[in-house]
């Protein structure tokens, strides 16, 4: 919003001489009728490591030599791949080399250089070092790496996190580095790691209960098409305070007007108010949120000048221009009127027109404090045929089919009726239809389907074959929206007789993360907060699946990570896909990428939910390992050798645990080149003794009894082994 206001103040000062902004200021510097004349970018020709960031900031000075902080309102870009640059300036270094910054603000912009070197991590500090949190809420780490030339920065998505005892924490909520939950009361250890470098933190979860919450800001005034975040504040009973803006469950009173997804932030849809309210338990806190259209410059009504028949109808669209240069459709926003309804009518909320007798109307679109009108002209033709189209069309049971019906008039001219025509089935045992023409297979047989309006029939014959669905595919296979934002699914079914037909509106839709993303009946995703989530369409035991990424902003690129490794053969590696966005955060992909080696004959990699990035050495040699997402990939390069397993170290060793406990241990494979790899995911784990403590395929050990048992690792007919005892 802020930035939209800024904008709109410095066009009215550079354009309209007598404009003034919400301030009473023309330019946003010091004084009335100042204008913008550059903007310096500090600190000046910075450097910056691979994998860190670095926070910039933009000062504008007028025309009166005022001087103003316009960080937040700029449009930051970066001039190559070398770095990303966020909207509020946060600089992340992506790749060795030289890349130029520019902040740009109503024309007027400004630019720095910005080194970003190949130095590497030799520390990390995680901060705080210490926390307490109650159950049920959440908190963010950061990691602040330093590097070997000295600089340090932000690499708090770059790293690697862990929590200690997960049944106290979870680290990585919804996909967000660092971002930790307490799911009981107790202690876990916060750990950051990148390579052999790592450092931790106590994180402490109370069972404290929630007295209190505060949602804030208390009043919002949102352009339209804009967001505001709402933040939710709760006080304990132990008298601490914390952020739970996560944890609640937030809800407009008017959705229609003012949208809010599950992280707090709000969009404004429509004109109005509305009350936002944040839930926990049976305490609550509201705020309240206006729209208005102050961001809004103009409103244009298509189509122009139209002309239509008696008893047809149709769809005016209202589109507004902002002052970002975008654009909205305001049809359903705005309020219609016609000026002569004995010619015509038109739909108040809807915009569509419909015609009652020879004579012309003027449609009005108003929206604010704009109102624009265009003639619509009513003939007195009258209708003479109607076509439905697609005509003997072959569908398979259980999908659907769209019809048209087009009216051909007295005078020649042609419209599209489908809307306001009578449909009618004369076989609903073999196919249904709907009102807009919408067609829905039952069984196999033939079935005629017409249109009537006014006396006046057409009909087109429909067959339902006897296939039977075999699979389904949901598109697109990878799509990114950002939170409240929504992105259309479609489902198409391959059948018996190796035909494909789209089953969007027939398949049941679901979302694997409600809190991430969220489906309709239809296929139509709405993002809600960061991170993944798998959409799926089912029909009977057939299915097939989509992954959906929400973010705030656009996917700018993928990378592997590590860029390079080395196995043996028969050995597995784990790769991880980062995506970059162009706001500078990065969200890990690993598990929604397509995965792909090139040769095989060296290394293959899973591709499958459980193996995604998983490379395994086939034959000595170098590979290719790519993760390809929305369109992006990223590349990293994967040595074979021919050394062989010579043993297995198990940690910890000779290890002791209270019964009812849990002990995560890993497996070091040693080779006879002398290298060494972790196979804790690759070996085939055990305990000897399953009454003292079982033990996963992961090497997570839960102990049941008092005992020793021994816990061992076996690859490749090489078997390590520790001992447990359970106290």
């Amino acid at each position: 919003m802020k930035k939209l206001l800024v904008l709109l103040m410095l066009s009215c000062a550079a354009l309209l001489s007598g404009c003034a902004n919400a301030n009473g200021n023309g330019g946003g510097g010091g004084g009335g009728g100042t204008t913008l004349k550059s903007i310096a970018i500090t600190p000046a020709s910075p450097s910056v490591a691979a994998g860190a960031g670095l926070q910039l900031t933009a000062t504008g000075t007028y025309s009166d030599n005022s001087t103003k902080d316009l960080t937040s309102t700029a449009t930051w870009t970066a001039s190559n791949g070398n770095a990303t640059v966020s909207a509020s300036g946060m600089a992340t270094g992506v790749t060795a080399g030289s890349v130029t910054i520019k902040a740009a603000v109503s024309g007027v912009s400004g630019s720095t250089s910005l080194t970003v070197t190949s130095a590497t991590i030799t520390s990390l500090t995680v901060s705080p070092q210490t926390q307490k949190i109650a159950e049920n809420t959440t908190f963010q780490f950061t990691a602040t790496g330093t590097f070997s030339d000295g600089s340090s920065g932000n690499v708090t998505n770059q790293v690697t996190w862990t929590s200690s005892n997960t049944s106290v924490a979870s680290i990585n909520l919804n996909g967000a580095p660092g971002l930790t939950k307490g799911l009981a009361a107790g202690t876990s250890t916060i750990k950051a790691a990148s390579g052999s470098v790592n450092s931790s933190a106590t994180l402490t979860v109370t069972n404290a209960t929630l007295t209190s919450l505060v949602v804030s800001p208390s009043t919002a005034s949102i352009p339209l098409g804009a967001v505001q975040q709402f933040t939710a504040t709760g006080t304990f009973s132990d008298g601490s305070t914390q952020d739970i803006t996560g944890s609640v469950t937030w809800s407009s009173s008017a959705p229609s007007i003012v949208g809010i997804a599950v992280s707090g932030l709000a969009t404004g849809k429509n004109l109005g108010s509305a009350t936002i309210t944040a839930t926990s338990g049976s305490i609550s806190d509201t705020a309240s949120a206006t729209v208005n259209a102050d961001n809004l410059v103009s409103l244009s009504i298509s189509p122009t000048t139209p002309t239509i028949a008696p008893t047809t109808t149709l769809q005016f669209t209202a589109t507004g221009k902002f002052s970002n240069g975008s654009t909205k459709n305001l049809t359903q926003q705005s309020t219609w009127t016609s000026d002569n309804t004995a010619a015509a009518t038109i739909g108040s909320t809807t915009g569509l027109a419909k015609g009652k007798a020879m004579g012309s109307a003027n449609i009005t679109a108003t929206f604010g404090s704009f109102n624009p009108s265009t003639a619509l002209t009513v003939t007195n033709a009258t209708l003479t045929s109607i076509s439905v189209t697609p005509a003997g069309a072959t569908i398979a049971p259980g999908t659907q089919l769209a019809l048209t019906a087009t009216g051909t008039f007295s005078d020649s001219s042609t419209q599209n009726i489908t809307s306001i025509v009578t449909w009618a089935s004369d076989s609903t045992g073999v196919a249904t239809v709907g009102v807009g023409g919408q067609v829905t297979a039952v069984a196999h047989g033939t079935a005629h389907i017409s249109a009537t309006l006014n006396g006046v029939t057409g009909s087109a014959p429909v067959t339902v074959s006897s296939v039977t669905l075999q699979s389904i595919a949901v598109t697109p296979t990878t799509a990114v929206v950002a939170p409240t934002t929504t992105q259309q699914y479609a489902a198409t079914g391959t059948f018996s007789d190796g035909s494909m037909q789209i089953i969007t509106g027939t398949v049941t839709w679901s979302s694997s993360n409600l809190n991430v993303a969220t489906v309709n009946t239809f296929g139509l995703v709405t993002g809600q907060s960061a991170g993944q989530s798998t959409i799926k369409a089912v029909s009977g035991s057939i299915n097939g699946t989509a992954a959906v990424v929400v973010e705030s902003s656009q996917l700018t690129g993928v990378t592997v990570t590590p860029s390079s490794a080395t196995v043996a053969e028969k050995t597995g590696f784990q790769f991880s896909a980062i995506g970059t966005f162009s706001d500078g955060s990065t969200q890990n992909l690993t598990a929604s990428a397509s995965w792909s080696s090139s040769p095989s004959s060296v290394a293959t990699v899973g591709d499958s939910t459980l193996t995604k990035g998983l490379a395994t050495g086939v034959s000595p040699g170098g590979a290719t390992i790519t993760a390809l997402f929305a369109g992006q990939s990223g590349n990293a390069a994967l040595t074979v050798t021919n050394a062989t397993l010579t043993s297995i170290t198990v940690t910890p060793s000779n290890s002791s645990a209270a019964a009812g406990s849990a002990v995560q241990f890993a497996a070091t494979g040693n080779f006879s080149d002398g290298s060494t790899e972790n196979l804790t995911t690759q070996v085939t784990w055990s305990s000897s003794n399953v009454n003292v403590a079982s033990i996963s395929v992961s090497g997570l050990a839960t102990t049941a009894a008092t005992g020793t048992t021994t816990i061992s690792a076996s690859m490749l007919g090489v078997k390590g082994m520790t001992v447990l005892t359970v106290q």
